[in-house]
């Protein structure tokens, strides 16, 4: 079970600054401590939604709140951030987010999806990303670990991204899934829920056949 632990996604720099969040067996069970974190932080600050200083905030984009949002930022028209997000230093986002973290040097910059998720330092979604994070059944994420299944309680439950993942575009993950550090999902691939190992790579097998245009 040492592939679902914190320490094995994410630096020791940022589960310390995170700390509040990542106090858990698991590392899917810091979803459910965002927004205790956020609702923390911006009760201390007496507003519902904190900027850092030089981060830049398009007037077409859509802030609700509770949301944390760090030092040169960039949140770009068409950002729609919904509530509990925290959002690192030297982001650069335009994209659907809630209930997520996003930590330092991290990017959704086209119009991706993020929900329920945990999105390590140094990644970078391409264009129409989706981490999606509930099934069709809405019944909690059960996962299958060594033979045993676990059951996560978490209906809503997207994705974690070690520091350095990067997806191709349209790359989309099932509800549950996990992503070790270094790793890249090539475009329009599916991912399905479950672990994939650091420094993997993810992609399509596909087959294509041109023929003679009549």
């Amino acid at each position: 079970m040492e592939n679902f632990k914190p320490a094995y996604y994410f630096s020791k720099k940022a589960l310390e600054e995170y700390k509040e969040i990542f106090l858990v067996e698991y590392v899917w069970e810091a979803i459910s401590n965002i927004k205790g974190f956020v609702e923390k932080i911006t009760k201390e600050r007496g507003k519902k939604v904190v900027i850092g200083e030089n981060t830049k905030v398009s007037d077409k984009a859509v802030i609700e709140g509770p949301v944390i949002i760090g030092n040169n930022c960039e949140i770009r028209p068409g950002s729609y951030i919904r509530e509990n997000v925290i959002i690192g230093n030297n982001c650069v986002i335009r994209s659907e987010t809630k209930n997520s973290l996003i930590m330092d040097n991290s990017n959704a910059a086209h119009l991706s999806y993020i929900g329920d998720s945990i999105l390590g330092e140094n990644c970078n979604l391409g264009a129409g990303t989706i981490l999606s994070n509930l099934s069709l059944s809405e019944k909690p994420i059960i996962l299958k670990v060594e033979d045993k299944e676990i059951n996560t309680g978490m209906k809503k439950f997207g994705a974690i991204l070690g520091n350095n993942v990067h997806t191709g575009s349209n790359a989309l993950t099932n509800p549950g899934t996990f992503i070790g550090k270094n790793s890249f999902i090539y475009p329009n691939a599916v991912v399905r829920k479950g672990f994939y190992h650091s420094n993997s790579i993810i992609k399509l097998k596909q087959q294509i056949e041109v023929v003679e245009k009549k």
